[in-house]
Protein backbone atom coordinates (compact mmCIF):
# COMPACT_ATOMS: atom_id res chain seq x y z
CA UNK A 1 0.00 0.00 0.00
CA UNK A 2 3.04 2.36 0.51
CA UNK A 3 3.93 1.83 -2.75
CA UNK A 4 0.69 3.17 -4.15
CA UNK A 5 0.94 6.38 -1.48
CA UNK A 6 4.85 7.14 -3.07
CA UNK A 7 3.43 6.65 -7.00
CA UNK A 8 0.26 9.12 -6.14
CA UNK A 9 2.70 11.72 -4.68
CA UNK A 10 5.26 11.61 -7.36
CA UNK A 11 2.30 11.90 -9.80
CA UNK A 12 1.17 15.19 -8.02
CA UNK A 13 4.70 16.54 -7.97
CA UNK A 14 5.70 15.89 -12.04
CA UNK A 15 2.19 17.09 -12.67
CA UNK A 16 2.78 20.41 -11.33
CA UNK A 17 5.61 20.80 -13.68
CA UNK A 18 3.95 19.86 -16.72
CA UNK A 19 1.92 22.75 -19.18
CA UNK A 20 -0.28 25.96 -17.75
CA UNK A 21 -1.13 24.38 -14.33
CA UNK A 22 -2.30 25.24 -10.94
CA UNK A 23 -1.29 23.59 -7.93
CA UNK A 24 -2.48 24.75 -4.41
CA UNK A 25 -0.62 23.70 -1.34
CA UNK A 26 -2.08 24.44 2.31
CA UNK A 27 -0.67 23.51 5.25
CA UNK A 28 -1.46 23.41 9.27
CA UNK A 29 0.05 22.12 12.23
CA UNK A 30 -1.51 22.48 15.14
CA UNK A 31 0.81 21.22 18.99
CA UNK A 32 0.83 21.24 22.46
CA UNK A 33 3.41 20.52 25.43
CA UNK A 34 0.87 19.58 28.28
CA UNK A 35 2.96 20.42 31.56
CA UNK A 36 2.04 19.36 34.93
CA UNK A 37 -0.30 21.70 37.32
CA UNK A 38 -0.83 20.87 40.85
CA UNK A 39 -4.45 21.87 40.20
CA UNK A 40 -5.76 20.14 37.45
CA UNK A 41 -4.69 15.96 36.91
CA UNK A 42 -3.58 15.48 33.72
CA UNK A 43 -4.40 12.84 31.34
CA UNK A 44 -1.82 10.07 32.31
CA UNK A 45 -0.90 9.42 28.43
CA UNK A 46 -0.29 12.80 28.71
CA UNK A 47 2.35 12.17 31.28
CA UNK A 48 3.97 9.39 28.97
CA UNK A 49 3.75 11.99 26.19
CA UNK A 50 3.64 15.19 26.80
CA UNK A 51 4.44 16.79 23.24
CA UNK A 52 1.10 16.21 20.97
CA UNK A 53 1.03 17.29 17.37
CA UNK A 54 -1.80 17.25 14.45
CA UNK A 55 -0.27 18.17 10.98
CA UNK A 56 -1.48 18.12 7.35
CA UNK A 57 -0.11 18.73 4.33
CA UNK A 58 -2.85 19.10 1.17
CA UNK A 59 -1.68 19.47 -2.19
CA UNK A 60 -4.37 20.06 -4.97
CA UNK A 61 -3.23 20.24 -8.81
CA UNK A 62 -5.84 21.67 -11.39
CA UNK A 63 -5.15 21.38 -15.39
CA UNK A 64 -8.08 22.13 -17.40
CA UNK A 65 -11.45 19.66 -16.70
CA UNK A 66 -8.56 17.41 -13.91
CA UNK A 67 -8.28 17.14 -10.68
CA UNK A 68 -5.41 15.39 -8.40
CA UNK A 69 -4.99 16.28 -4.82
CA UNK A 70 -4.17 14.33 -1.52
CA UNK A 71 -3.58 15.23 2.09
CA UNK A 72 -0.72 13.63 4.07
CA UNK A 73 -1.09 13.61 8.01
CA UNK A 74 0.96 13.74 10.84
CA UNK A 75 0.24 12.94 14.70
CA UNK A 76 3.45 12.64 16.44
CA UNK A 77 4.35 11.45 18.42
CA UNK A 78 0.57 11.06 18.92
CA UNK A 79 -2.42 13.22 18.22
CA UNK A 80 -3.61 15.54 20.80
CA UNK A 81 -5.74 14.73 24.08
CA UNK A 82 -9.28 13.47 23.16
CA UNK A 83 -8.91 12.85 19.48
CA UNK A 84 -9.33 9.44 18.12
CA UNK A 85 -6.38 6.70 19.00
CA UNK A 86 -6.54 5.52 15.58
CA UNK A 87 -5.04 8.77 14.06
CA UNK A 88 -1.37 7.55 15.02
CA UNK A 89 1.98 8.18 12.67
CA UNK A 90 2.39 9.51 9.27
CA UNK A 91 0.43 8.40 6.42
CA UNK A 92 -2.13 9.40 3.31
CA UNK A 93 -5.07 10.80 4.75
CA UNK A 94 -6.96 11.50 1.39
CA UNK A 95 -6.36 10.93 -2.24
CA UNK A 96 -8.38 11.29 -4.93
CA UNK A 97 -8.51 12.42 -9.12
CA UNK A 98 -11.25 13.89 -10.47
CA UNK A 99 -12.44 15.36 -14.02
CA UNK A 100 -15.33 18.18 -13.70
CA UNK A 101 -16.52 19.16 -17.31
CA UNK A 102 -18.86 22.00 -15.74
CA UNK A 103 -19.37 22.85 -19.39
CA UNK A 104 -20.96 19.70 -20.48
CA UNK A 105 -22.31 18.82 -16.91
CA UNK A 106 -19.94 16.16 -15.49
CA UNK A 107 -18.28 15.75 -12.49
CA UNK A 108 -16.80 12.24 -11.94
CA UNK A 109 -14.32 11.64 -8.76
CA UNK A 110 -12.35 8.44 -7.59
CA UNK A 111 -10.65 8.38 -4.01
CA UNK A 112 -11.33 10.42 -1.24
CA UNK A 113 -14.65 12.55 -1.66
CA UNK A 114 -16.92 14.51 0.63
CA UNK A 115 -20.42 15.23 -0.17
CA UNK A 116 -23.88 16.42 1.48
CA UNK A 117 -27.34 15.74 0.60
CA UNK A 118 -29.72 18.32 1.50
CA UNK A 119 -29.83 19.45 4.45
CA UNK A 120 -27.23 16.32 5.46
CA UNK A 121 -29.93 14.53 7.42
CA UNK A 122 -29.40 11.34 4.95
CA UNK A 123 -25.59 11.99 3.98
CA UNK A 124 -22.80 14.53 4.89
CA UNK A 125 -19.06 13.57 4.48
CA UNK A 126 -16.90 16.62 5.80
CA UNK A 127 -13.78 17.55 7.61
CA UNK A 128 -13.51 19.71 10.86
CA UNK A 129 -10.16 19.09 12.03
CA UNK A 130 -10.78 21.07 15.42
CA UNK A 131 -13.54 18.15 16.48
CA UNK A 132 -11.07 15.60 14.63
CA UNK A 133 -13.90 14.40 12.29
CA UNK A 134 -12.97 13.37 8.59
CA UNK A 135 -15.43 10.58 7.46
CA UNK A 136 -14.75 11.02 3.60
CA UNK A 137 -16.10 8.16 1.24
CA UNK A 138 -13.28 6.75 -0.57
CA UNK A 139 -14.69 5.08 -3.48
CA UNK A 140 -16.39 6.72 -6.92
CA UNK A 141 -19.05 9.64 -7.19
CA UNK A 142 -20.53 10.42 -10.39
CA UNK A 143 -22.58 13.75 -11.41
CA UNK A 144 -24.37 14.69 -13.95
CA UNK A 145 -26.86 17.65 -15.22
CA UNK A 146 -29.48 15.76 -17.28
CA UNK A 147 -30.97 19.33 -18.03
CA UNK A 148 -30.00 22.92 -16.93
CA UNK A 149 -32.94 22.37 -14.25
CA UNK A 150 -31.85 18.80 -13.19
CA UNK A 151 -28.71 17.34 -11.70
CA UNK A 152 -28.44 14.17 -10.03
CA UNK A 153 -25.24 12.69 -7.89
CA UNK A 154 -24.54 8.54 -7.56
CA UNK A 155 -22.08 7.44 -5.46
CA UNK A 156 -20.82 4.30 -3.48
CA UNK A 157 -17.66 2.92 -1.50
CA UNK A 158 -16.34 2.60 2.06
CA UNK A 159 -16.09 5.51 5.06
CA UNK A 160 -12.81 6.60 6.30
CA UNK A 161 -13.02 5.81 10.08
CA UNK A 162 -9.75 6.43 11.26
CA UNK A 163 -6.06 6.92 9.71
CA UNK A 164 -5.85 7.27 5.36
CA UNK A 165 -7.01 3.68 4.00
CA UNK A 166 -8.74 2.55 7.36
CA UNK A 167 -12.22 2.05 6.16
CA UNK A 168 -15.52 1.34 7.43
CA UNK A 169 -16.74 -2.48 7.24
CA UNK A 170 -19.63 -1.28 5.95
CA UNK A 171 -20.27 0.27 2.26
CA UNK A 172 -22.41 3.79 1.46
CA UNK A 173 -24.23 3.84 -1.40
CA UNK A 174 -26.70 6.69 -2.38
CA UNK A 175 -28.35 8.97 -5.02
CA UNK A 176 -29.35 12.62 -5.35
CA UNK A 177 -31.40 14.44 -7.61
CA UNK A 178 -32.10 18.49 -7.71
CA UNK A 179 -35.13 19.73 -9.77
CA UNK A 180 -35.00 23.59 -10.25
CA UNK A 181 -38.44 23.84 -10.93
CA UNK A 182 -38.22 28.11 -11.45
CA UNK A 183 -36.04 27.01 -14.52
CA UNK A 184 -38.21 24.74 -15.74
CA UNK A 185 -41.19 27.31 -15.44
CA UNK A 186 -38.70 30.25 -16.19
CA UNK A 187 -39.52 32.50 -13.66
CA UNK A 188 -36.84 34.82 -12.35
CA UNK A 189 -38.85 37.02 -9.08
CA UNK A 190 -38.41 33.52 -6.49
CA UNK A 191 -36.89 30.14 -6.42
CA UNK A 192 -38.24 27.29 -6.04
CA UNK A 193 -36.59 23.75 -5.63
CA UNK A 194 -37.44 19.75 -5.20
CA UNK A 195 -34.53 17.84 -3.88
CA UNK A 196 -34.99 13.48 -3.52
CA UNK A 197 -32.12 11.55 -1.37
CA UNK A 198 -31.49 7.52 -1.10
CA UNK A 199 -28.51 6.76 1.12
CA UNK A 200 -27.82 2.82 1.69
CA UNK A 201 -25.59 1.09 4.07
CA UNK A 202 -24.67 -2.24 3.57
CA UNK A 203 -22.89 -4.37 6.30
CA UNK A 204 -23.16 -7.99 6.77
CA UNK A 205 -22.74 -9.40 10.38
CA UNK A 206 -24.92 -12.39 10.15
CA UNK A 207 -22.73 -14.60 11.18
CA UNK A 208 -22.59 -13.00 14.49
CA UNK A 209 -26.12 -11.71 14.44
CA UNK A 210 -27.97 -13.88 12.03
CA UNK A 211 -31.16 -12.20 12.27
CA UNK A 212 -30.18 -8.47 11.77
CA UNK A 213 -30.57 -7.12 8.20
CA UNK A 214 -27.36 -6.65 6.29
CA UNK A 215 -28.96 -3.40 4.72
CA UNK A 216 -30.06 -0.14 6.42
CA UNK A 217 -31.33 2.40 3.78
CA UNK A 218 -32.64 6.06 4.18
CA UNK A 219 -35.17 7.96 2.12
CA UNK A 220 -35.72 11.59 1.89
CA UNK A 221 -37.52 14.54 0.35
CA UNK A 222 -37.60 17.88 0.48
CA UNK A 223 -38.74 21.20 -1.14
CA UNK A 224 -37.76 24.81 -0.82
CA UNK A 225 -39.06 28.36 -1.84
CA UNK A 226 -37.06 31.51 -1.63
CA UNK A 227 -38.97 34.86 -2.44
CA UNK A 228 -38.15 38.45 -2.62
CA UNK A 229 -39.02 38.26 0.93
CA UNK A 230 -40.57 35.17 2.76
CA UNK A 231 -38.09 31.68 2.18
CA UNK A 232 -39.34 28.24 3.33
CA UNK A 233 -38.23 24.64 3.19
CA UNK A 234 -38.96 21.26 4.74
CA UNK A 235 -37.47 17.93 4.64
CA UNK A 236 -38.78 14.51 5.90
CA UNK A 237 -36.47 11.63 6.07
CA UNK A 238 -37.29 8.28 6.51
CA UNK A 239 -35.20 5.00 8.12
CA UNK A 240 -34.99 1.59 7.93
CA UNK A 241 -35.58 -0.75 10.64
CA UNK A 242 -31.75 -1.11 11.77
CA UNK A 243 -30.53 -2.63 15.35
CA UNK A 244 -30.24 -0.47 18.39
CA UNK A 245 -26.75 -0.20 19.52
CA UNK A 246 -26.77 0.73 23.36
CA UNK A 247 -24.64 1.28 26.19
CA UNK A 248 -24.83 -0.35 29.56
CA UNK A 249 -22.42 -0.56 32.34
CA UNK A 250 -20.03 1.22 30.05
CA UNK A 251 -20.54 -1.57 27.03
CA UNK A 252 -22.11 -0.51 23.70
CA UNK A 253 -23.82 -3.63 22.40
CA UNK A 254 -26.04 -4.32 19.96
CA UNK A 255 -30.02 -5.52 20.76
CA UNK A 256 -31.43 -6.83 17.23
CA UNK A 257 -34.45 -7.68 19.35
CA UNK A 258 -34.94 -3.91 19.29
CA UNK A 259 -35.02 -3.10 15.84
CA UNK A 260 -36.69 -0.51 14.64
CA UNK A 261 -37.01 2.45 11.93
CA UNK A 262 -36.17 6.16 12.30
CA UNK A 263 -37.53 9.51 11.07
CA UNK A 264 -37.03 13.13 10.74
CA UNK A 265 -38.82 16.49 9.53
CA UNK A 266 -36.96 19.75 9.64
CA UNK A 267 -38.98 23.04 8.52
CA UNK A 268 -36.78 26.43 7.85
CA UNK A 269 -38.53 29.15 7.67
CA UNK A 270 -37.50 32.86 6.72
CA UNK A 271 -38.47 36.64 6.37
CA UNK A 272 -36.17 39.62 5.47
CA UNK A 273 -37.19 43.22 5.09
CA UNK A 274 -35.46 46.55 5.07
CA UNK A 275 -33.63 46.52 8.76
CA UNK A 276 -35.74 43.62 9.88
CA UNK A 277 -34.67 39.37 9.81
CA UNK A 278 -36.29 36.66 11.42
CA UNK A 279 -35.90 32.91 11.34
CA UNK A 280 -37.32 30.13 12.49
CA UNK A 281 -36.46 26.45 12.91
CA UNK A 282 -37.85 22.95 13.67
CA UNK A 283 -36.99 19.28 13.85
CA UNK A 284 -38.37 16.33 15.08
CA UNK A 285 -36.18 13.15 14.81
CA UNK A 286 -36.86 9.58 16.50
CA UNK A 287 -34.06 7.17 16.51
CA UNK A 288 -31.93 8.85 13.34
CA UNK A 289 -28.44 7.83 14.20
CA UNK A 290 -26.42 6.82 11.13
CA UNK A 291 -23.39 5.29 10.82
CA UNK A 292 -21.02 2.87 8.53
CA UNK A 293 -20.17 0.76 11.10
CA UNK A 294 -23.20 -0.42 13.60
CA UNK A 295 -20.68 -0.71 16.71
CA UNK A 296 -19.59 2.53 16.01
CA UNK A 297 -22.91 4.47 16.66
CA UNK A 298 -22.88 7.21 19.55
CA UNK A 299 -18.59 6.64 19.69
CA UNK A 300 -16.94 9.64 21.53
CA UNK A 301 -15.13 10.59 18.26
CA UNK A 302 -17.76 10.86 15.72
CA UNK A 303 -15.87 7.64 13.58
CA UNK A 304 -18.37 6.82 10.83
CA UNK A 305 -21.27 9.53 11.04
CA UNK A 306 -23.01 8.87 7.70
CA UNK A 307 -25.36 11.77 8.12
CA UNK A 308 -25.16 15.13 9.60
CA UNK A 309 -27.49 16.44 13.03
CA UNK A 310 -26.25 19.14 14.55
CA UNK A 311 -27.60 21.16 17.75
CA UNK A 312 -29.90 23.53 16.17
CA UNK A 313 -29.05 26.47 18.36
CA UNK A 314 -27.45 29.45 18.49
CA UNK A 315 -23.37 29.23 18.54
CA UNK A 316 -22.65 31.56 20.79
CA UNK A 317 -19.20 33.62 20.65
CA UNK A 318 -18.17 34.13 24.37
CA UNK A 319 -16.29 31.56 26.97
CA UNK A 320 -19.19 31.20 29.71
CA UNK A 321 -22.03 31.15 27.29
CA UNK A 322 -20.48 28.11 25.90
CA UNK A 323 -20.27 25.85 29.38
CA UNK A 324 -23.61 24.63 28.87
CA UNK A 325 -24.23 23.26 25.19
CA UNK A 326 -26.75 21.55 24.08
CA UNK A 327 -26.01 18.57 21.75
CA UNK A 328 -28.44 16.75 19.35
CA UNK A 329 -30.15 13.76 20.87
CA UNK A 330 -31.15 11.59 18.14
CA UNK A 331 -30.34 8.50 19.37
CA UNK A 332 -32.84 5.59 20.65
CA UNK A 333 -31.76 4.71 24.25
CA UNK A 334 -33.23 2.35 26.45
CA UNK A 335 -30.28 0.49 29.18
CA UNK A 336 -29.05 3.59 30.93
CA UNK A 337 -32.39 6.13 30.51
CA UNK A 338 -35.04 6.17 28.24
CA UNK A 339 -34.85 8.43 24.60
CA UNK A 340 -36.20 7.85 21.64
CA UNK A 341 -35.12 11.47 20.20
CA UNK A 342 -35.82 14.89 20.16
CA UNK A 343 -38.17 17.75 19.60
CA UNK A 344 -38.02 21.53 19.20
CA UNK A 345 -36.66 24.31 17.22
CA UNK A 346 -34.87 28.03 17.57
CA UNK A 347 -35.42 30.79 16.08
CA UNK A 348 -33.47 34.44 15.49
CA UNK A 349 -34.99 37.76 15.43
CA UNK A 350 -32.74 40.98 13.84
CA UNK A 351 -33.98 44.49 13.71
CA UNK A 352 -31.94 47.53 12.68
CA UNK A 353 -32.75 50.42 14.92
CA UNK A 354 -32.95 53.70 13.22
CA UNK A 355 -30.29 56.44 13.73
CA UNK A 356 -31.51 59.51 15.90
CA UNK A 357 -33.38 57.75 17.96
CA UNK A 358 -32.49 56.74 21.81
CA UNK A 359 -31.42 53.48 20.94
CA UNK A 360 -30.06 53.64 17.59
CA UNK A 361 -27.86 57.14 18.20
CA UNK A 362 -25.84 58.66 16.31
CA UNK A 363 -24.58 55.77 13.90
CA UNK A 364 -27.74 53.18 14.11
CA UNK A 365 -27.60 49.96 16.47
CA UNK A 366 -28.95 46.39 16.34
CA UNK A 367 -30.92 44.16 18.67
CA UNK A 368 -30.67 40.43 18.44
CA UNK A 369 -32.82 38.38 19.63
CA UNK A 370 -32.90 34.42 19.62
CA UNK A 371 -34.04 31.54 21.57
CA UNK A 372 -34.70 27.46 21.38
CA UNK A 373 -36.46 25.08 23.05
CA UNK A 374 -35.73 21.29 22.73
CA UNK A 375 -37.39 18.32 24.64
CA UNK A 376 -37.43 14.16 24.14
CA UNK A 377 -40.10 12.58 22.42
CA UNK A 378 -43.04 11.68 24.95
CA UNK A 379 -42.37 7.65 24.98
CA UNK A 380 -44.19 4.64 26.27
CA UNK A 381 -43.24 1.22 26.69
CA UNK A 382 -44.68 -1.10 24.43
CA UNK A 383 -45.22 -5.17 25.31
CA UNK A 384 -42.25 -6.29 23.87
CA UNK A 385 -40.32 -3.88 26.06
CA UNK A 386 -39.74 -1.47 22.65
CA UNK A 387 -40.24 2.18 23.23
CA UNK A 388 -42.60 3.85 20.90
CA UNK A 389 -43.61 7.86 20.78
CA UNK A 390 -47.17 8.76 21.86
CA UNK A 391 -48.17 10.94 19.21
CA UNK A 392 -45.83 13.11 16.25
CA UNK A 393 -45.97 16.25 18.31
CA UNK A 394 -45.56 14.81 22.26
CA UNK A 395 -43.53 16.53 23.83
CA UNK A 396 -41.56 14.66 26.67
CA UNK A 397 -38.69 15.78 28.96
CA UNK A 398 -37.18 19.01 28.55
CA UNK A 399 -33.44 18.78 27.50
CA UNK A 400 -32.37 22.39 26.79
CA UNK A 401 -34.11 26.18 26.92
CA UNK A 402 -31.97 29.25 25.88
CA UNK A 403 -33.54 33.27 25.51
CA UNK A 404 -30.94 35.61 24.54
CA UNK A 405 -30.76 39.72 23.90
CA UNK A 406 -28.01 41.24 22.22
CA UNK A 407 -27.52 44.92 21.79
CA UNK A 408 -24.84 46.09 19.50
CA UNK A 409 -24.25 49.48 18.93
CA UNK A 410 -21.21 52.00 17.52
CA UNK A 411 -20.95 55.11 19.71
CA UNK A 412 -18.46 56.89 17.28
CA UNK A 413 -15.94 56.00 13.92
CA UNK A 414 -13.76 54.42 16.32
CA UNK A 415 -15.70 52.73 19.36
CA UNK A 416 -18.40 50.17 19.28
CA UNK A 417 -19.59 47.64 22.07
CA UNK A 418 -22.26 45.03 22.50
CA UNK A 419 -24.35 44.25 25.37
CA UNK A 420 -25.59 41.02 25.82
CA UNK A 421 -27.82 38.74 28.28
CA UNK A 422 -28.55 34.48 27.99
CA UNK A 423 -30.64 32.51 30.10
CA UNK A 424 -30.41 28.73 29.62
CA UNK A 425 -32.01 25.25 31.05
CA UNK A 426 -29.72 22.48 30.82
CA UNK A 427 -30.63 18.84 31.42
CA UNK A 428 -27.57 17.75 32.08
CA UNK A 429 -28.87 13.71 33.36
CA UNK A 430 -29.87 13.70 29.67
CA UNK A 431 -27.89 15.66 27.40
CA UNK A 432 -24.57 14.21 28.65
CA UNK A 433 -26.10 11.37 31.52
CA UNK A 434 -24.23 12.79 34.71
CA UNK A 435 -27.26 13.44 36.68
CA UNK A 436 -27.57 17.44 37.14
CA UNK A 437 -30.19 20.30 35.85
CA UNK A 438 -29.11 23.41 35.76
CA UNK A 439 -30.06 27.12 35.46
CA UNK A 440 -27.91 29.66 34.42
CA UNK A 441 -27.75 33.18 33.60
CA UNK A 442 -24.74 35.09 31.50
CA UNK A 443 -24.29 38.63 31.11
CA UNK A 444 -21.42 39.98 28.64
CA UNK A 445 -20.28 43.56 27.56
CA UNK A 446 -17.62 44.43 25.10
CA UNK A 447 -15.92 47.40 23.60
CA UNK A 448 -14.06 47.43 20.50
CA UNK A 449 -11.79 50.48 20.07
CA UNK A 450 -10.02 51.51 16.82
CA UNK A 451 -6.67 53.56 16.82
CA UNK A 452 -6.33 53.66 13.58
CA UNK A 453 -8.04 51.11 10.95
CA UNK A 454 -5.42 48.00 11.16
CA UNK A 455 -4.88 48.85 14.80
CA UNK A 456 -7.61 48.15 18.46
CA UNK A 457 -8.14 47.35 21.57
CA UNK A 458 -11.04 45.03 22.46
CA UNK A 459 -12.13 44.37 26.21
CA UNK A 460 -14.88 41.78 26.81
CA UNK A 461 -16.14 41.16 30.85
CA UNK A 462 -18.36 38.09 31.00
CA UNK A 463 -20.48 36.66 34.21
CA UNK A 464 -22.08 33.27 34.98
CA UNK A 465 -24.76 32.33 37.44
CA UNK A 466 -25.35 28.76 37.86
CA UNK A 467 -27.55 26.87 40.41
CA UNK A 468 -25.95 23.61 39.49
CA UNK A 469 -22.57 22.09 37.78
CA UNK A 470 -19.76 24.43 39.06
CA UNK A 471 -21.95 26.87 40.12
CA UNK A 472 -20.90 30.87 39.43
CA UNK A 473 -17.70 31.67 37.08
CA UNK A 474 -16.22 35.38 35.76
CA UNK A 475 -14.16 35.96 32.96
CA UNK A 476 -12.83 38.57 30.27
CA UNK A 477 -10.15 38.91 27.37
CA UNK A 478 -8.55 41.63 26.84
CA UNK A 479 -6.94 41.73 22.84
CA UNK A 480 -4.88 44.26 21.65
CA UNK A 481 -3.81 44.59 17.45
CA UNK A 482 -0.73 47.11 17.35
CA UNK A 483 -1.21 46.74 13.15
CA UNK A 484 -2.65 44.32 10.63
CA UNK A 485 -0.09 42.06 11.47
CA UNK A 486 0.38 41.20 15.22
CA UNK A 487 -2.06 40.10 17.58
CA UNK A 488 -1.97 39.74 21.79
CA UNK A 489 -4.15 38.27 24.12
CA UNK A 490 -5.13 37.72 27.68
CA UNK A 491 -7.66 35.57 28.66
CA UNK A 492 -9.21 34.52 32.04
CA UNK A 493 -12.30 32.68 33.57
CA UNK A 494 -12.19 32.15 37.10
CA UNK A 495 -14.57 29.58 38.68
CA UNK A 496 -15.32 31.36 41.70
CA UNK A 497 -18.52 29.98 42.57
CA UNK A 498 -17.62 25.99 42.99
CA UNK A 499 -18.61 24.35 46.11
CA UNK A 500 -15.06 22.84 46.65
CA UNK A 501 -12.99 25.87 47.31
CA UNK A 502 -9.79 24.14 46.34
CA UNK A 503 -11.96 23.83 42.65
CA UNK A 504 -12.01 27.26 42.49
CA UNK A 505 -9.71 27.78 39.55
CA UNK A 506 -8.50 30.02 37.32
CA UNK A 507 -8.47 29.14 33.78
CA UNK A 508 -6.23 31.63 32.14
CA UNK A 509 -4.38 31.91 28.72
CA UNK A 510 -2.12 34.19 27.40
CA UNK A 511 -0.67 35.07 23.55
CA UNK A 512 -0.41 36.09 20.74
CA UNK A 513 -0.42 35.64 17.09
CA UNK A 514 1.47 36.78 13.57
CA UNK A 515 -0.23 37.19 10.08
CA UNK A 516 1.43 37.73 6.60
CA UNK A 517 -0.64 36.88 3.47
CA UNK A 518 -1.45 33.60 3.76
CA UNK A 519 0.62 32.38 6.62
CA UNK A 520 -0.45 32.70 10.36
CA UNK A 521 1.35 31.90 13.30
CA UNK A 522 -0.27 31.74 16.73
CA UNK A 523 1.06 30.83 20.02
CA UNK A 524 -0.27 31.00 23.65
CA UNK A 525 0.02 29.10 27.31
CA UNK A 526 -2.62 28.28 29.69
CA UNK A 527 -5.16 26.23 31.10
CA UNK A 528 -8.14 24.38 28.94
CA UNK A 529 -11.10 24.32 30.66
CA UNK A 530 -12.33 20.56 30.30
CA UNK A 531 -16.25 20.04 28.76
CA UNK A 532 -17.87 20.25 25.33
CA UNK A 533 -15.79 22.19 22.12
CA UNK A 534 -18.66 22.42 19.66
CA UNK A 535 -18.31 23.54 15.67
CA UNK A 536 -21.25 24.17 13.76
CA UNK A 537 -23.25 22.42 16.47
CA UNK A 538 -21.26 19.14 16.62
CA UNK A 539 -19.35 18.89 19.77
CA UNK A 540 -16.55 16.45 21.48
CA UNK A 541 -15.16 16.35 24.64
CA UNK A 542 -11.92 17.57 25.72
CA UNK A 543 -10.47 16.83 28.94
CA UNK A 544 -8.73 19.52 31.57
CA UNK A 545 -4.95 20.48 30.88
CA UNK A 546 -2.44 22.92 31.08
CA UNK A 547 0.01 23.54 28.64
CA UNK A 548 1.77 25.53 25.44
CA UNK A 549 0.10 25.88 22.13
CA UNK A 550 1.28 26.60 18.82
CA UNK A 551 -0.89 27.12 15.60
CA UNK A 552 0.72 27.33 11.78
CA UNK A 553 -1.52 27.67 8.86
CA UNK A 554 -0.16 28.74 5.44
CA UNK A 555 -1.11 28.13 2.04
CA UNK A 556 0.94 28.72 -1.47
Amino acid sequence: MKSKYLVTVSLVVLLSYHGKAQVNVGIESNSQYYTEDDKIKLDESAKEDPFRSNNYIKIDYFKNYFEVGLQAEGYLPKALLNYNPDLEGINLGTVYARYNNYDKGVDITLGHFYEQFGSGLALRSWEDRALGINNAIFGGRFKVRLHPSTNVTLLGGKQRIGMGFDLSDGVVYGANAEVDITNILEKEDYMLKFGASFVGRHEDITKEYPTIDPNTNVMSTRLEYVGEKLSIGGEYVYKTEDAIMDNFAGVNSLYPERSRYGNAFLVNMGYTTEGFAANVNLRRMENMTFYSNRKLNGNAYNAGMINYIPALTKQYDFALQNIFVYQAQPKYGYMTMQKLGEIGGQFDVFYELKKETFLGGEYGANLIVNGSYWAGLKTEEKPDGNLNSTGFLDFGTKYYRDIAVEYRRKWSDKFSSIFMYLNQYYNKEYVEETYDEIHSDVAVVEGLYFFKPTSSVRLELQHQWADGDRKNWAGGTLEFMPNSKFSFFVHDIYNYGNDDPDMQLHYYSVGGSFTKGATRIAASYGRQRGGLICVGGVCRMVPEATGFTLNLTTNF
